[in-house]
């Protein structure tokens, strides 16, 4: 008896490596490089397209030109035209310091939104209360109004973007930018 099987009308097939057709011929192999190839273009492209704006895993992006900042957070848009007196680059969220007010009468949301901003950054106050107001609004201080639009959209809300008030409202001489929540 052999070890080699013969089909009908003829030659003997061989059984082993010979007859495999190499490593590529098994599916699970070309699989798997199919994936590894995919992997390696996905990671490719995304550091092409990726411009390095905003924080990581946001899923916003803030665009600046001579003319305006456009920033997009969470669906929420805001534009803002630029100030003249504002140039050079953006600083970092590091470079920011943020109060936020509650002017929603909803408890906690002040905190909420503090921890929200310094998570991505931010340098925080200690949230406090404001008087009760509609819609959310962030004011700057001068200088600062590219940076506190993209605090803008973290509160969300299309909150209105302002040059600060006066007289700024309590903690403003620390902030260079004030979010105030509103209902």
């Amino acid at each position: 008896m052999t070890d080699q099987m013969t089909p009908v009308g003829g030659a003997p097939r061989r059984r082993g490596p010979a007859s495999s057709g190499g490593a590529l011929s098994n599916p699970a192999v070309r699989a798997a490089l199919l994936i590894v190839l995919a992997i390696i273009i996905g990671i490719v492209l995304l550091q092409v397209i990726d411009d390095g704006s905003g924080p990581i895993g946001d899923g916003g992006t803030t665009t600046t030109t001579a003319a305006s900042t456009t920033s997009t957070s969470r669906g929420t848009t805001t534009t803002t035209k630029a100030d003249p007196k504002e140039t050079g680059t953006v600083r970092t969220p590091q470079q920011v310091t943020v109060l936020v007010l509650n002017g929603s009468g909803v408890g906690g949301a002040a905190s909420t939104l503090t921890s929200t901003l310094r998570s991505l950054g931010y340098q925080t106050l200690t949230p406090t209360d404001a008087p009760a107001q509609v819609g959310n609004t962030v004011y700057y201080q001068s200088g600062y109004k590219r940076e506190c639009a993209a605090v803008a959209t973290t509160v969300g809300g299309n909150a209105a973007v302002k040059e600060m008030p006066a007289p700024a409202p309590a903690g403003a001489e620390r902030a260079n930018c004030i979010a105030i929540i509103g209902t």
